[in-house]
Order: structure tokens, then C-alpha cells, then sequence
């Protein structure tokens, strides 16, 4: 128990080791940072513009509705990205993987069907 414990703990330290070293994901995420700033900061200066309040509310709902689904696209990508550097399995991987499981489950159920057909028929000649 202590030995997978210690595996699972120096197994973590280096992927943690990986994902700090690699410049391109810190890279991004400090642009991604930078865009939401710049992106808040338009929305503030449009809002500022805007000297009808009345859609005021809505208006933000909107262009926070967009940033957030923005930022889930990008982060996606991002974690996709550490998680084929990591060789770890992502949940789309996974999910392929239970389909062939289930298919291949339904062909070995339907092979035992036929041979037990076929010793079936050999019995009774």
C-alpha cells in the first residue's frame, strides 16, 4: 500500500513538474488573462457610451454569457492539450473506448449464441 502510494505521489510531482515547466501553457493562460481584461474593459467603455440604461442588465448578461462560454472553449482546449503532453485519458477518450467495450461485449454475446446454435444442431444429427 505504501509503495503505490509513494508511485501515485512521485507520479503527481511530475506531472505537476510538467505542467510548470511548460511555457506555452503558462504563455496561454496569461494571454487568455490579458484578453478578459481587455475584453471587460470594452464592455465597461460601451456601457459607459451607452446613455440609455435600460438594456443595461441584459447587455451584460449577454457579453458575460459569451466570455464564459469563450473561456470554456479555451480552457478545454488547454487541458486536451496538457492531457495528450501528460498521456493521460480524457473523458472523450474514455467514452470511445466504453462504446467499442459495449459493442465488443454484444459480439461475443451474439458469438456464444451461434455456438450454442450450432452445437445444438450437431447434437441432434
Amino acid at each position: 500500500m505504501k509503495s503505490k502510494t509513494l508511485l501515485e505521489l512521485l507520479t503527481l510531482s511530475s506531472n505537476l513538474y510538467l505542467i510548470a515547466k511548460d511555457k506555452d501553457l503558462l504563455n496561454k493562460l496569461s494571454d487568455m488573462a490579458a484578453q478578459g481584461k481587455k475584453k471587460v474593459d470594452e464592455v465597461m467603455e460601451e456601457f459607459a457610451e451607452d446613455e440609455e440604461h435600460e438594456g443595461f442588465v441584459e447587455k451584460l448578461v449577454f457579453k458575460a454569457q459569451q466570455a464564459k462560454e469563450e473561456l470554456d472553449r479555451k480552457m478545454e482546449e488547454v487541458a486536451s492539450n496538457v492531457y495528450k503532453k501528460m498521456n493521460i485519458a480524457h473523458t472523450n477518450d474514455l467514452a470511445i473506448l466504453n462504446e467499442k467495450l459495449d459493442k465488443l461485449k454484444n459480439e461475443l454475446e451474439l458469438a456464444k449464441l451461434r455456438i450454442a446454435n450450432l452445437e445444438g444442431r450437431l447434437e441432434n444429427k
